[in-house]
């Protein structure tokens, strides 16, 4: 299975998620101790953790072994005890609305038709409870690489992949029954943005602080920063964006 033999690499790697925009859309809309969360694709169950951490009942699901047992010692590592399911994520293996937040980042670009996807996700979901969708965006220079890596053949993420508009993604949520409540866009690609971004920390490291005026200097930079992350150009450019949804009502095409 060519996952299994990527998350044999990862293994090694010493690489762990951690989405505090994903994190933070999920916990600005309820308090998750003991709330039923299911991640899909699991990976290396760094954010799963971390909501563990908060109290939540945690549940993670991947069709590979070598992720979830890459999962159980992230897990293993702050002394939780996961709640591993190697399973399809066409079926799900619970019963009907069973938990309050199902979320996945990186899992839905690799799949030509997501819909069936959304829909099972849907159906173990309760009434009310949220979904937090995390992929690629589209309009980046991230997906201008991609595709040049896919085109040689040197593509580690799986042999196809694919990307999202903000409204794509709205559209897709929104055709399977959810309401669209949150976006967020993050990270920078290339790396050089992110360092322009960051610029502050060439200070900090080279003067073990930052001077008083140079602080004022540097609040006002942060702030214009954050202003485009949180706006349009920053929801159309960005590597990454997301969304969370609720579901309410009935699904698609049922009376």
């Amino acid at each position: 299975m060519e996952w299994d033999a990527y998350w044999r690499r990862m293994a090694n790697s010493g690489y762990i998620n951690y989405t505090p925009e994903l994190l933070s859309a999920i916990c600005s809309r309820m308090d998750v101790r003991g709330r039923r969360i299911l991640e899909v694709g699991g990976g290396t169950g760094g954010n799963a953790s971390w909501l563990a951490q908060q109290g939540a009942e945690v549940h993670l699901l991947d069709l590979s072994w070598p992720a979830l047992q890459i999962a159980a010692t992230t897990f293993g590592q702050k002394g939780l005890k996961p709640r591993l399911i190697r399973a399809d994520g066409y079926h799900i293996p619970y019963p009907d609305e069973y938990f309050d937040v199902i979320f996945h980042q990186g899992f839905l670009e690799h799949f030509v038709d997501p819909r069936p996807l959304l829909s099972e996700q849907r159906r173990v979901l309760r009434e009310g409870g949220y979904i937090a969708v995390d992929v690629p965006q589209r309009y980046s220079l991230y997906t201008v690489y991609k595709h040049i890596c896919m085109a040689l053949g040197r593509w580690e993420y799986g042999a196809w992949e694919t990307e999202f508009s903000l409204e794509e993604l709205k559209g897709l949520l929104t055709h399977a029954g959810f309401t669209v409540v949150h976006a967020y866009a993050r990270e920078y690609y290339p790396r050089a943005f992110y360092a322009l971004r960051h610029l502050y920390k060439i200070e900090e490291k080279l003067f073990h602080n930052l001077a008083p005026l140079s602080k004022r200097w540097w609040k006002t930079y942060n702030g214009l920063w954050e202003r485009f992350e949180k706006g349009w150009f920053g929801l159309h450019t960005l590597q990454c964006i997301g969304v969370l949804g609720q579901k309410r009502g009935k699904a698609p095409g049922k009376g």
